[in-house]
């Protein structure tokens, strides 16, 4: 038996500079998923809440004020069944050193939800609907099934590109003789085995994942970077997602690799099912640099580039 579609998506806003952001990110993303949002602000006894307030009328929603600890009450919040995840804002500050907020972090940490963190300076449009996703992959069916499974939930009306960025730090891609002839075989490979679906474009980098990620965004003009994620934020993959978040300007959405809500919609595609062995390909130096990237457009079926 499968688990009902959730059908509900957390704003959380603390009245800071980043509160028009992540209402904005907030119903852009409920229009991919189908979805309502729910506006809240968690605060300690005694904070003002006007701005908040003023900020969630002049976009038709209601707000609802809930009492903290913060993190503990919207971690409560996201077990609901019906939550499918939250919006909130990625950092409070603009400007100076910019780690990614101990609030969300802590969120992070606690839930098996998907978390969309707004950096405060994204410069989103006044209708905003991600229409252009960044996904890094690192060749993992776990990574490309938590992807995947979420992308299930999208309506059958969005008209969404995906550019996967496969990034390997210090390392050659494998590949055979002929990198710029052969590239475009291998990267259709890599999609129909990791992330089979329509309106696909790959890319792949080497040197510092962090740096290829945010490049690529700009590059692209991205709405959206999807990163999955399991384990410890604070070492290995988690370390790489919080320099990400630290840098990023545009928002990020962080599903994780086990997904109680999203289990219910049945997704196993076919690629992988099997044991990507194809993908054993001999190496080719590219060189003495330390960073080299090569796009390989590769549609799915649609048009490689939605209208935006």
């Amino acid at each position: 038996m499968t688990s009902a579609r959730p059908t509900t998506l957390l704003a959380s806003l603390s009245g800071g500079p980043e509160t028009g952001v992540v209402l904005k990110s907030a119903i852009g993303l409920a229009t991919l998923f189908g979805m309502e949002v729910e506006a809240v602000h968690v605060s300690d006894e005694g904070e003002a809440t006007q701005n908040v307030g003023a900020a969630t009328r002049a976009v038709g929603l209601e707000l609802h004020e809930w009492p903290g600890p913060i993190g503990d009450r919207l971690l409560e919040v996201l077990k609901l069944p019906q939550v499918f995840g939250a919006v909130m804002g990625m950092r409070t500050f603009i400007s100076g050193p910019r780690p990614a907020g101990h609030m969300a972090l802590q969120v992070l940490r606690g839930t098996s939800k998907p978390l969309v963190l707004v950096p405060p300076e994204a410069a989103l449009p006044q209708m905003f609907t991600p229409r252009r996703l960044l996904v890094p992959l690192d060749g993992s069916p776990q990574a490309s099934r938590a992807f995947l499974t979420m992308e299930r939930l999208f309506q059958e009306e969005a008209n969404v590109e995906v550019v996967i960025l496969y990034a390997l730090n210090g390392l050659t891609p494998r590949m055979i003789d002929h990198p710029y002839y052969d590239l475009p075989i291998w990267g259709e490979d890599f999609l129909r085995r990791y992330c089979p679906g329509e309106n696909r474009s790959f890319q792949w980098s080497t040197g510092n994942p962090v740096g290829a990620v945010i490049d690529v965004a700009a590059e692209i003009e991205s709405d959206l970077i999807v990163l999955s994620f399991a384990g410890d934020i604070e070492v290995g993959h988690g370390a790489v997602i919080r320099e990400v978040l630290s840098r990023s300007s545009v928002p990020v959405i962080i599903v994780p690799v086990i997904n109680r809500v999203m289990a219910g919609v049945s997704f196993a595609p076919e690629g992988l099912k099997k044991q990507a062995v194809h993908n054993e390909i001999p190496r080719r130096s590219l060189g003495s640099g330390t960073e080299s990237r090569c796009r390989s457009e590769v549609s799915g079926g649609r048009n490689s580039k939605p209208q935006r």
